[in-house]
């Protein structure tokens, strides 16, 4: 039969006579999709339960479609790429080029022929008479079925203006429609497909199969991927029927990938059995938070909880007793812990630990990944990466081979990571879900059947809250549970999370109503449950306040505590600021190398350095003489992950989220007799109608920060009336004070700024809406979202920012980068500047050239960095100590 013939894998040049028949190939894949849907898996289950459908019907169903998502391979364009010595493939035909991705010359084939082929029984679709109706109601269920198979390659295709003759062919041997019709044909009958004819008709069961698409497209790709490793499914030329390929080829091939990947079985989650049994046995007191975690009922169906308390509370360790007695329920097979930041994912990933392996019984082996653009230098972690397979090139440009994509994802942690049991990264590792980014079908499926932790949920801006909301509906759509953690949350935000869960469920919304704090909020259906809390008394503490009209002013108090041997943090808004009071500061100090100063704009080389030198001096293990006469200078980074405390601190004035978190810094832990805690605020004078220069004339630099400049004023205020900051009792009143319903309160001359921050947010809002995917309409092309390298990003920021290659000289004048000799070394050399401060910085010299072309070759993600050789920089300058340095300016 002709379609033996067919080459499953191109590689374009290749000699010799290693092929795979594409027939094999499709089996292969729809093999690995047989394991991953085997009617116990949870996965089966749910998609069976929300698809009405027996869970072996529906192994059965899918799998016949997934065997179908290379069809476009049978396009004489796609068989005439390789031509290898030896083997006996069909003839190319010379007036035949290919022009066009074989997924879409798939859809083209399939949107053409099914109904033909329908009608002819090669689809075994029972004899059953449908009215008008009934065949248009079939007709849209079948055009979306098919798309999520398709469209394997990381995102929907479509086979508008494409004409079947332009591409399929055929000579006196061997048609490439026929060829096709006749695979499907013996797949069909091999797989012994039952079509859902009662579902395929109701347009409740199409709805429901939209919804759950993308989870199922993200099935198709991981089946696709793992079924083209050469590894596990070695080339085979060997011509023999379908059903014994099946039997003894693809089959027992797939079950030994899976098992060697850590996807062959479902881990078995342990019961709760209380902290102790996560501490070996030692008795641990649970908070009331804590407590409240260990006693609530688990409800059937998806669940939000939202969990809001202090600092200290053990917000995390409550989330894992809630994740933990979620997974003993049967509602999820693993978790994903998303954090703000590079910096939280990498204190979180620390401090989970072994922790999660308490989560299952002791002979799983769950696997645990670090998500972010960084987390290869985080030494902690390794990732583990499949051995290249060099003979399987990609098709063309743009077009790489399942192969090549898999290897490139199985080295690619971030998105490996939602894959794994547990999983800890940034949150916009799970919101590229709701994107048009490539694959992202893949990490819906990941987050399909985990609990999703978002942690810090308060500190996102309009637009990552916007795609949260996306997500979060999603979420709950596809029948995962979630859990929020803040300490300081609006309660309209908390509002607005609530009703996305409860959308994207189709539920009308039960608004949550109580202000009280601490709180925990759980969302079940649309019954909306909250329940306040007491605070451990070890965690309630009073912070006072106190003002500074002038940076002088603040240095002064730094050297009175420094002659008192205390050690200081000055958390500053900008970089440029907090390197002008380090200077101010080290130059009057008395012993200048116990003066530190940590911000953003180091290689991250220098910035590891630092950042451990900051724990090591006012780190919870600090011991007092290494405390003695410490001062940090520093600005955001320092509040995001640091489990540092001073005996003294000062801020430049910032929203009142933000100085609670620095405050959180101030004597976090026992260390002895010290003066109570106060945090010195640099701000402006007090004003009760201020004008728009308000903020501008005494910090210029947090005014180009801090836009809305009414926040600031809002938070001064309340500080100024409450006299402290005290947690958590008025941590509410704190927090409704800047963010609530304030509007009328703000001064005349605040007004223009804040209703243009308004605008903007709105505006991020709005961006983020229209730039995310319909995921309820399902996995479809829509020509206005999916652009090829245009992927709109998580965030959205002032200014681009860019990657920038520290580069020095050797002794004998030779370029080389900042972290020579360092593991990961092209990554320790780099550090992220505004789009604008790199635009500032000298262009390498031409003799450099072709030295930084050979780093680029030697080191492949220098490809898009932009080098800085700084020593032959006129304008700019790099510094161990201070950093990267420009003139004077307001950027953070």
């Amino acid at each position: 039969m002709t379609y033996w013939l067919y080459w499953g894998k191109a590689k374009p040049g290749s000699q010799g006579a290693s092929c795979h028949l594409l027939p094999y190939h499709s089996l292969d894949v729809a093999a690995v999709g047989w394991h991953l849907l085997a009617p116990e898996r949870p996965l089966t289950q749910l998609l069976a339960e929300r698809l009405d459908m027996p869970p072996e019907q529906l192994r059965r169903f899918f799998v016949f479609l997934l065997g179908l998502h290379d069809l476009g391979k049978f396009s004489r364009t796609f068989q005439g790429l390789a031509r290898p010595e030896g083997a006996e493939l069909v003839a190319p035909l010379e007036r035949y080029e290919y022009t066009v991705r074989h997924d879409r010359l798939g859809l083209l084939l399939w949107r053409e022929c099914w109904l033909d082929w329908l009608d002819k029984g090669v689809l075994h679709w029972p004899e059953v008479a449908l009215d008008l109706g009934g065949r248009q109601r079939r007709r849209n269920a079948i055009k979306a079925l098919v798309n999520p198979f398709f469209g394997h390659h990381g995102q929907p295709v479509e086979a508008d203006q494409l004409r079947l003759e332009v591409f399929f062919g055929s000579d006196e041997h061997v048609s490439d429609v026929e060829s096709a019709k006749r695979f499907v044909s013996e797949w069909a009958d091999l797989i012994d497909i039952d079509w859902p004819i009662e579902q395929l008709l109701s347009e409740e069961w199409l709805t429901s199969f939209l919804s759950l698409s993308w989870t199922i497209s993200g099935w198709a790709t991981l089946s696709d991927w793992l079924g083209s490793n050469q590894e596990h499914f070695d080339y085979c030329q060997e011509r023999m029927s379908l059903t014994g390929y099946w039997e003894r080829g693809a089959l027992p091939k797939a079950e030994a990938a899976l098992r060697e990947t850590g996807f062959s079985q479902p881990l078995t989650p342990l019961s709760y059995s209380g902290l102790g049994a996560w501490f070996d046995g030692r008795e641990v007191v649970p908070t009331p938070l804590q407590k409240e975690a260990e006693s609530l009922s688990i409800l059937s169906g998806p669940q939000l909880f939202i969990l809001e308390d202090v600092t200290g509370a053990g917000k995390t360790e409550a989330a894992c007793i809630l994740a933990q007695r979620l997974l003993a329920a049967g509602h999820a097979e693993g978790l994903y812990f998303a954090l703000p930041t590079m910096a939280t994912s990498n204190a979180m990933y620390e401090r989970l630990g072994s922790l999660h392996r308490r989560f299952y019984t002791p002979d799983s082996n769950p696997s645990f990944v670090l998500a972010h653009g960084a987390s290869r230098l985080n030494e902690s972690f390794s990732a583990a990466i499949d051995n290249s397979q060099p003979l399987d090139l990609d098709y063309g440009p743009g077009e790489a081979s399942a192969t090549a994509q898999c290897n490139r994802w199985l080295a690619d942690s971030r998105k490996k990571a939602l894959l794994a049991e547990v999983g800890v990264g940034t949150i916009d590792q799970a919101l590229m879900g709701v994107l048009p980014f490539r694959h992202q079908s893949l990490r819906l499926f990941g987050l399909a059947r985990k609990v999703l932790i978002v942690d810090e949920v308060h500190a996102y801006d309009n637009h990552m809250q916007t795609l949260l909301s996306r997500l979060l509906s999603h979420h709950a759509r596809q029948g995962g549970s979630a859990i929020l953690l803040t300490a300081t949350l609006p309660h309209a935000m908390r509002q607005s999370l609530v009703a996305a869960w409860q959308e994207g469920l189709n539920l009308p919304s039960g608004s949550p109503e109580s202000r009280d704090f601490p709180l925990l909020t759980q969302v079940s259906g649309a019954a909306v449950r909250e329940v306040s809390l007491d605070s451990r008394p070890e965690v309630s503490r009073e912070v006072g306040v106190e003002w500074l009209a002038e940076e002088q002013q603040a240095i002064d108090i730094v050297m009175e505590a420094v002659e008192a041997g205390e050690c200081i943090a000055w958390v500053r808004n900008t970089v440029d600021d907090a390197i002008r009071a380090y200077e101010a500061i080290r130059e009057r100090h008395p012993q200048p190398e116990r003066c530190l100063l940590f911000h953003s704009r180091f290689a991250m080389l220098d910035r590891q350095r630092i950042e451990s030198d900051v724990l090591r001096r006012l780190g919870k293990s600090s011991a007092s003489d290494v405390r003695n006469m410490q001062v940090i200078v520093t600005t955001q980074v320092f509040q995001e992950s640091l489990d540092c405390d001073a005996d003294l601190m000062i801020s430049d004035l910032a929203p009142v989220d933000l100085l609670i978190q620095r405050a959180g810094r101030l004597q976090r832990h026992q260390r002895g007799p010290r003066r109570p805690p106060v945090l010195r605020v640099l701000a402006p004078e007090w004003d009760e109608e201020p004008d728009a220069q308000w903020l501008k004339r005494a910090l210029p630099g947090t005014q180009a920060v801090y836009r809305d400049t009414s926040l600031l004023w809002l938070t001064q205020r309340v500080l100024r009336q409450l006299e402290a900051i005290r947690m958590p009792e008025e941590a509410r009143e704190l927090i409704e004070a800047v963010y609530g319903a304030v509007i009328d309160q703000v001064p005349d001359g605040l007004h223009e700024a804040r209703i243009e921050q308004r605008g903007l947010q709105k505006i991020a809002g709005s961006r983020a809406f229209y730039s995310a995917l319909e995921l309820e309409a399902g996995y479809v092309w829509d020509r206005h979202k999916w652009q090829e390298e245009q992927e709109i990003g998580t965030r959205l920021i002032d200014e681009p920012t860019v990657n920038v290659a520290l580069l020095k000289r050797d002794a004998t004048g030779a370029l080389m980068l900042w972290a020579e000799g360092e593991r990961h070394t092209d990554m320790l050399s780099q550090l992220k500047l505004r789009q604008s401060q790199a635009k500032k910085l000298a262009e390498l010299p031409a003799k450099y050239l072709a030295q930084w072309e050979a780093l680029q070759e030697h080191f492949k993600a220098l490809r898009f960095v932009q080098p800085w050789l700084a020593e032959e920089d006129a304008e700019a300058a790099y510094d161990q100590v201070l950093g990267c340095l420009f003139g004077r300016s307001a950027e953070v």
